[in-house]
């Protein structure tokens, strides 16, 4: 085996899917690739292994800790180094004898006959949000009759655009003229992906930021981009056969197990494009302020300690995502947490104790949160009003303290609200969830299938009471976001499991509470949300769970201490990639019934509430010191869900 560097040795592996005149060829051509980030340091470093050895290469960027996910030239060796500097050493590590022109400034209009001269393809790797400059290097190579390529990462996939001489230019393909800066962005997105083939593997929208000029990507799509350029340059330069330019394009998705091959006459302008840039426009809202454009401010250095820890703990969960709660900040390690209940605004909080359990739940996700930072956490409960308590909380460096387990799945938990999968949980998983709950608390497990049927049924029956109630309605009109995605303050409607058709008869019901009783009274009304949001759930899950406490659960600490036990649990199932769905209400309805607590005026609703408190009292072992109850079950994570308000909105001055 030779340890000397010979080009035909090299590459002599590439003989036989090249012949070696072709090869020869090859090594005689010189390419252009603008941007050595996350494809175009892939596309140069697989283009050298082709046996390309001239190459005409720009960029201006170093790489950072963000980059490591997807460019092959970000590691820890690397942050702070020039982009272009290291990929061409990464190149010369391959083959030394490669000849490079460096344009350490990038492309610009001063530059740009320059980059381009001499060779006889261009590659298009520049970031997805530069489309100044991608559309004068287009337009350059138009003119000089250079064969252009963009292979983009989608998803876990890759589209790419061939653009060659005397056919469909760049500019009359995407058709940016009169456009926005977003909008361009957005007509370059569609033009790339008109089969939109990586639509199912997006789990969370909100992270395509347009304003702040930021998008998912991934390793995945950036080593398949690597791979199609290598193929079309081989089909360009060595005239191999048709090729596929615009008006076409190509999308292999590997998740989806999909490739697609796009015909778009007349591109952009096309009737089927303007209807999709239509309808992305106005479900990305882009003439609305930026979706959760703080979302990742606890990266920020000028941020202090305490903020960053609200920042993260602000991602906890409460009872129809109202978040009853602000910060007060003391100082850099110190705030004040004010905690209220909702019962003034909700029959499913008329003693606190719903409320209470979310207060826990934040001071734990607090004391998680803290963790990241080496913190442990003091609290002092200062005992506030009837309806409300102050926590100060305070942050100590401690070097014994590690970053909790469960600390990345602050963000990610959340409800699945939909049926799942219903193959049974392991023992190791069961043991795992048992386990995560501290000391006083236990899990109960129902999970034959008797006793999901029971436990659905329980929650359909319990759904009529919630459905038939004045007192209910007047809530469910006011937590539902309809129509959206995401919502920072409500429940979006896409996360409820409803199919459309009753999500737009919902929708038009709660409109008006007569509406409401007449449906219900005369129509059935409560069969089909029963049916699509308990009964069939409740039958499709793994199991029905329930978390009780060894002791009596009577005060606001006793919730409190419940609430800390539940994200703990909740978190880890989140850990152990299984969907959870809480079922409190008829735990609430019975709280209710067995304190004397009246909660509606309707009789026929307060009927089926006794109804459901029997079946419940037949169903749930222990419910009197039952804190938690719900299903879990095999999924993806939702594509909807309820977020947070922006830390700026949580954070109020003291008086």
């Amino acid at each position: 085996m030779s340890h000397d560097f010979e080009y035909d040795l090299a590459f002599s592996r590439n003989i036989g899917w090249v012949t070696q005149t072709e090869q020869q060829t090859l090594k005689n051509k010189r390419i252009a690739i603008a941007g050595m980030g996350g494809v175009g340091g892939g596309h140069l470093l697989a283009l050298v292994r082709l046996g390309i050895t001239q190459f005409n290469l720009a960029d201006f960027d170093e790489f950072g800790c963000e980059n490591t996910n997807r460019q092959v030239g970000a590691a820890t060796s690397s942050y702070g180094k020039k982009k272009l500097e290291t990929m061409i050493n990464m190149a010369k590590d391959i083959n030394p004898d490669i000849d490079i022109k460096a344009f350490p400034q990038g492309v610009t209009k001063d530059n740009v006959d320059t980059f381009l001269d001499g060779c006889d393809i261009y590659v298009d790797a520049l970031d997805f949000f530069v489309l100044d400059i991608r559309r004068l290097v287009f337009s350059r190579c138009e003119t000089l009759k250079i064969p252009a390529t963009t292979a983009a990462p989608i998803g876990l996939g890759t589209a790419y655009i061939n653009f060659l001489p005397g056919k469909m230019s760049f500019e009359e393909y995407f058709d940016f003229k009169e456009n926005s800066e977003n909008e361009q962005y957005l007509k370059f997105y569609l033009g790339l992906t008109p089969s939109n083939l990586q639509k199912h593997a997006l789990v969370d929208a909100s992270r395509v930021d347009l304003a702040n000029q930021k998008g998912p990507s991934n390793v995945a799509g950036c080593q398949l981009a690597a791979g199609v350029v290598v193929a079309q340059v081989v089909k360009i330069l060595l005239n191999r056969g048709p090729v596929l330019c615009a008006p076409y394009s190509l999308h292999f998705d590997a998740f989806s197990n999909k490739l697609n091959r796009v015909w778009r006459p007349f591109g952009n302008k096309n009737p089927i494009q303007k209807l999709a840039f239509k309808l992305a426009k106005r479900k990305l809202h882009l003439h609305s302020q930026k979706l959760n454009s703080e979302e990742d401010i606890e990266q920020s250095s000028d941020l202090t300690l305490a903020c960053k820890v609200i920042d993260l703990a602000r991602w906890a969960p409460s009872g129809d995502n109202c978040q009853p709660w602000q910060f007060e900040l003391l100082d850099e390690s110190t705030f004040n947490v004010h905690a209220r209940d909702t019962r003034a605004s909700s029959v499913y909080d008329l003693d606190g104790h719903s409320s209470h359990i979310a207060h826990g739940i934040l001071l734990e996700t607090i004391e998680i949160a803290a963790s990241k930072f080496s913190c442990r956490v003091e609290v002092i409960d200062i005992q506030g009003s009837e309806f409300s308590r102050i926590y100060k909380v305070a942050l100590k460096h401690d070097d014994a303290v590690k970053p909790d387990p469960l600390l990345p799945h602050i963000k990610t938990r959340t409800v699945q609200r939909k049926a799942m999968g219903t193959r049974p949980l392991s023992d190791a998983e069961k043991s795992s969830l048992i386990a995560s709950l501290p000391a006083g608390f236990k899990v109960q497990w129902y999970q034959s299938r008797k006793e999901k049927a029971r436990f659905a049924w329980l929650n359909a029956h319990n759904a009529k009471t919630r459905l038939t109630m004045k007192e209910a309605y007047l809530v469910h009109r006011e937590i539902i976001d309809w129509g959206k995605q995401f919502s920072e303050t409500k429940i979006p409607e896409q996360a409820l499991g409803l199919d459309r058709p009753t999500a737009r008869l919902t929708q038009w019901l709660f409109k008006s509470w007569r509406r409401v009783a007449f449906f219900n009274r005369y129509l059935f009304g409560t069969v089909a949300p029963r049916v699509q949001l308990d009964f069939i759930p409740g039958v499709r899950a793994s199991c029905h769970f329930t978390i009780y406490s060894e002791g009596k659960v009577e005060n606001t600490s006793d919730y409190v201490a419940a609430g800390r036990a539940i994200q703990r649990f909740w978190l880890k199932t989140d850990q152990l990639q299984l969907g959870l769905q809480p079922s409190m209400t008829p735990l609430i309805f019975a709280r209710y019934l067995e304190s004397d607590i009246s909660f509606t005026e309707n009789r026929n609703a307060a009927y089926h509430a006794f109804k459901s408190y029997y079946l419940l009292k037949k169903v749930v072992k222990n419910h009197e010191r039952v804190v938690f109850m719900g299903r879990l079950g095999r999924t993806n994570r939702p594509s909807s869900r309820s977020i947070r308000k922006a830390l700026s909105t949580l954070l109020v001055k003291g008086s």
